[in-house]
This record gives C-alpha cells, structure tokens and sequence, in this order.
C-alpha cells in the first residue's frame, strides 16, 4: 500500500525531465549574456536613480509631499551620513546626499553614461592616475576629521568629482576588458554525455520529385 502512495505520488509531482534541465539551462544562460552585454546601463541607471532621488528629495518637501520625500531621504542614509552643514539647500530643504557625496555619484553617472554612449569604447586610465585623482579627497577628508582644517563645499564638490571620475574612469574599462579577454565557459564532458545537445538536421536536395528529406545526424549514428 505504501509503495502504490509512493508511485501515485511521482506520478503526479513527476522528477525534473532533461528537456526542463535544458530550459532552465537557456533561461539562465540568456539571463548571465543579459547582465554581460548591459551590466554598465545597469550601473548608470542604478546610479541616475541615485542622483534623481536626492535632488527630488527638496522640491518634494517643498510642495509639501513630505509623506514621500521623508521615507526617501531616510532611505539615503545608508549612503551618506547627510550631515546639513556639509549639504545643499534647496528652498530651505535638504539635499538627500552631502555636497561630496552628491557631486561623487553625480559624477560617477555622467561618466557611466559616457562609458555606456561610447559603446564601452572609453579607454581606462593608468592605476596611478586614479591614484591621483582620489588623493585630494582623501586629503580633505582625513584633515578635517582630525581637526586640522575645515574643508568648504567648493572643496568637497572638486574633490568628490574627482574622486567620482577617476573610479569610473579606471574600474569600468578595466571590468570590459577583463570580460573581453575571458574565454567562454566550456561545458563538461560529464554535462553533455548526460543531456545531449540537439544535432543540426541538414536539408538533402535531389533532383526526383518529392526526394527532398531531412537528414537526422543523431539517427545516423
């Protein structure tokens, strides 16, 4: 009785058949070339939402929409510490991002947005460039928190964009080239000697009426 209850139970929940292994196997594959071939639009828009977010946050509060601008300035808190000396105002309201932070992730996005309008093409830059480049912030960033100076906006916007630049600028051309110069994934012998990929049929023409057939190369084996 109880090894009937088990056969009715594969027969109606029955095991995964190669064909669904295939299916999942595309979906999943086409998936992986997705995030390949756009992985940069991704981060750009990733990163515009970023920016449109803070700079929504004072003109909401400001036609009284508080109930949405509040929850997404919170939200941003994650990001940057917001401190209202180091931010924008806009109509007395708050920037969700500092003034560094704000000029960090806007320069990130105009750059990934050149990167990805270049048809990933922008050619990196030298790793002691970068260097450089995120050197002046983190000169004003490490003085003032030891209280040796206090830094200005127009400070905290220079070096923020710098710093913003020069990461896109090197990380980005270096992920594509990396992507380029890898080989694609081979499958193993085990995998194809188990689920065997279909053979392409080859179309046979012959000159008598009604000879012309599909050849099966698998059957032919």
């Amino acid at each position: 009785m109880a090894l009937q209850q088990v056969k009715n139970s594969n027969r109606r929940f029955p095991l995964s058949s190669p064909i669904s292994k295939q299916a999942l196997e595309r979906t999943t594959q086409r998936f992986g070339e997705f995030l390949l071939n756009y992985w940069a639009n991704i981060l750009a828009i990733v990163l515009g939402m970023l920016v449109a977010t803070a700079l929504a946050i004072p003109f909401l509060s400001y036609f009284g929409l508080d109930a949405i601008a509040k929850p997404l300035f919170f939200a941003l808190h994650y990001v940057c510490a917001q401190v209202p000396s180091h931010s924008f105002f806009i109509y007395g309201h708050q920037f969700g991002l500092c003034a560094r932070n704000f000029s960090i992730y806007t320069s990130m996005f105009i750059a990934s947005l050149i990167f990805v309008l270049t048809k990933k093409r922008l050619p990196g830059i030298p790793w002691w460039i970068w260097v450089l480049m995120i050197l002046p912030m983190a000169w004003d960033g490490i003085t003032q928190m030891f209280g040796l100076r206090e830094s200005t906006w127009v400070l905290r916007v220079i070096t923020g964009t710098l710093f913003g630049l020069g990461t896109i600028w090197f990380v980005l051309p270096l992920i594509q080239k990396t992507l380029d110069e890898t080989p694609p994934v081979q499958r193993p012998a085990a995998y194809t000697a188990m689920y065997p990929q279909p053979q392409p049929q080859t179309l046979i023409l012959d000159t008598t009426p009604d000879a012309n057939t599909f050849v099966d190369h698998a059957s032919t084996r």
